[in-house]
C-alpha cells in the first residue's frame, strides 16, 4: 500500500513538472522577443526623428536660398531698369553730340562761304578802330570757348554714361553669378531633401512592419498564456486526482490493517474458549481440532482480505475505464492509421496542429479530421470523444491516454498489437512506439 501511495505521488510530481517546466522558458522567450521588437521600434523612431530634423534644416536652408534668390531677382530687375535708362541717356547724348557737331560744321561752312575769318589776327586787322578790334577779339574768344566747352561737355557726358553702363553691366554679371550659385545650391538641397524623404518613408514602412510583428508576438503570447491557464487547470486537476488516489490508498491500507487485527483477535478468542471446554482425555483431538479451526479461520480471513483487495482493485479499474465492455468500432481504423503514418518524421511543435509541426493532441485532431471525424483540440477534451475502454481492448484507430481521466497529459492513436503512433515531445518527431516503452492508462473508442 505504501508503494501505491508513493507511486501516486511520484506520477503526480512528474506530470506537474512536465506541465510547468516549459512555462517559464516560453513566457520569458516571448517577453524577450517583444522587448527586442520594442527596441527596434524605438531605434526606428529615433532615426525618423533625426531624419525629420535634417529635413527641417534643409527646408530652412531652401527657404533662405529662395529669399536670397528673390532679392537678387529684385536687384536684377532694378539694374536692368537702370540699364535701360542709361541706354536711353546714351542715345539722347548721341543725338545732342550729333547736333553740336552739326552746329560746329555749319559754323565752319558759314565762315568759308561768307569769307569771315576765324583767326584773331584777321579780326584785329579788319577792325575799324581799337575798340572794334577789342570787341572782335572778345567775340571770337567767347565763340571759341563756347565751342571748346561744348566739346568737353560732350566728352564728359559720354564718359559718364559709358562708366555708368559699365558699372551697371558689372552688377548684372555679379547678380547672374550669384543667382547661378544659388540655383546650384538649391538643386543640391532639393536632391538631399528628396533622398531624406525617401529614407523617412522607408523608416515609416519599417516601423509599421515592426509594429505588426510586435502585435503578432503579443497575440502569440496571449494565446500562450491562455494555453498556460488551461495547463494550470489541468495541473490543479492532476494534483486533486493524485491527492484523492493517495487518500483512497491510505484508507484502503488502514481498512486492511484493521481487518487483519480483528481477525487475529477473533482467532485468539476462539482458541481460548475451545481449550477450556475440552476434557483431559480428549485434549490431543481438541488441540488438533482447534488448530484446524484456527487454520481454517485464518485461511478464510486471508481469502476474504484478498477478495476485498481484489474487489477494490477491480472497482478502481472499472472507475478508471468507465466501462467493462468495449463497444463495436464505428470508425475505419485502417484509414486512420494509414493517414497517421503519412506524417511520420514530422517534428514536435508545442501548440502545433499542421504538418509543419504537431503536438500530441494537434496530431490526433488533424489525422481524424482528414478521415472526416471532428475531435476537440486539446488532450483532456478528446477523452470525452467516445467510450472509455481498457488498453487491452484498444484496436487500430482508438485513442490512448496517459494520466487520470479529466487531467490527462498525453494522447496517441492505437495501432493494435500493443503499438501506437504519436507526437511524443519537444526534440522528437511523429513516430511509432509500444506499450512496453511507454504504457498508456486507458483508451477511448471514438463514437
Amino acid at each position: 500500500m505504501k508503494k501505491r501511495i508513493l507511486s501516486a505521488l511520484l506520477v503526480s510530481s512528474i506530470v506537474l513538472t512536465t506541465i510547468a517546466a516549459p512555462t517559464i522558458v516560453s513566457a520569458t522567450d516571448y517577453d524577450n522577443k517583444i522587448e527586442a521588437k520594442n527596441q527596434e521600434i524605438t531605434d526606428l523612431k529615433d532615426q525618423q526623428a533625426s531624419t525629420q530634423a535634417q529635413v527641417s534644416a534643409l527646408e530652412s536652408e531652401v527657404a533662405g536660398i529662395n529669399e536670397k534668390a528673390q532679392n537678387l531677382l529684385q536687384q536684377q530687375s532694378e539694374l536692368r531698369s537702370d540699364s535701360e535708362k542709361l541706354t536711353q541717356e546714351i542715345a539722347d547724348l548721341k543725338v545732342r553730340i550729333e547736333k553740336r557737331e552739326a552746329a560746329i560744321q555749319e559754323q565752319a561752312r558759314d565762315v568759308q562761304v561768307n569769307g569771315k575769318s576765324s583767326s584773331f589776327i584777321d579780326a584785329v586787322l579788319e577792325a575799324d578802330s581799337l575798340t572794334d578790334a577789342i570787341g572782335r577779339v572778345q567775340a571770337m574768344t567767347t565763340i571759341v570757348n563756347a565751342n571748346n566747352d561744348l566739346v568737353e561737355q560732350q566728352k564728359a557726358d559720354q564718359e559718364a554714361v559709358e562708366s555708368k553702363k559699365a558699372e551697371n553691366d558689372e552688377k548684372l554679371k555679379t547678380i547672374e553669378t550669384n543667382q547661378y550659385e544659388l540655383e546650384t545650391q538649391l538643386s543640391d538641397l532639393q536632391t538631399k531633401q528628396a533622398a531624406l524623404n525617401v529614407l523617412q518613408a522607408d523608416l515609416a514602412l519599417q516601423q509599421a512592419s515592426k509594429e505588426d510583428e510586435k502585435a503578432d508576438l503579443e497575440n502569440q503570447k496571449a494565446e500562450y498564456e491562455a494555453e498556460q491557464a488551461r495547463i494550470a487547470a489541468e495541473e490543479a486537476a492532476a494534483k486533486e486526482a493524485a491527492a484523492k488516489e493517495a487518500a483512497e490508498a491510505q484508507q484502503e491500507a488502514e481498512a486492511t490493517a484493521a481487518q487483519s487485527t480483528e481477525s487475529s483477535t477473533t482467532a485468539s478468542s476462539n482458541e481460548g474458549s475451545t481449550s477450556s471446554a475440552s476434557s483431559t482425555n480428549q485434549s490431543s483431538n481438541n488441540d488438533s481440532n482447534t488448530e484446524t479451526s484456527t487454520s481454517e479461520s485464518n485461511s478464510s480471513n486471508s481469502q476474504e482480505s484478498e477478495n476485498t483487495d481484489s474487489s477494490t482493485n477491480n472497482s478502481g479499474s472499472t472507475t478508471d475505464s468507465g466501462s467493462t465492455s468495449a463497444p463495436a468500432q464505428s470508425v475505419d481504423g485502417a484509414a486512420i492509421i494509414a493517414e497517421a503514418q503519412k506524417y511520420i518524421g514530422t517534428p514536435y511543435l508545442w501548440g502545433g496542429s499542421t504538418p509543419n509541426g504537431f503536438d500530441c493532441s494537434g496530431f490526433t485532431q488533424y489525422v481524424f479530421a482528414k478521415v472526416g471525424i471532428s475531435l476537440p483540440r486539446v488532450t483532456y477534451t478528446q477523452e470525452y470523444a467516445g467510450t472509455v475502454i481498457s488498453i487491452d481492448e484498444a484496436k487500430a484507430g482508438d485513442l490512448l491516454f496517459w494520466g487520470s481521466r479529466g487531467s490527462t497529459r498525453h494522447v496517441a492513436i492505437a495501432m493494435g498489437n500493443g503499438q501506437y503512433i504519436h507526437a511524443p515531445t519537444t526534440g522528437q518527431t511523429v513516430s511509432i512506439s509500444s506499450y512496453s516503452y511507454y504504457s498508456p492508462d486507458f483508451a477511448v473508442r471514438v463514437n
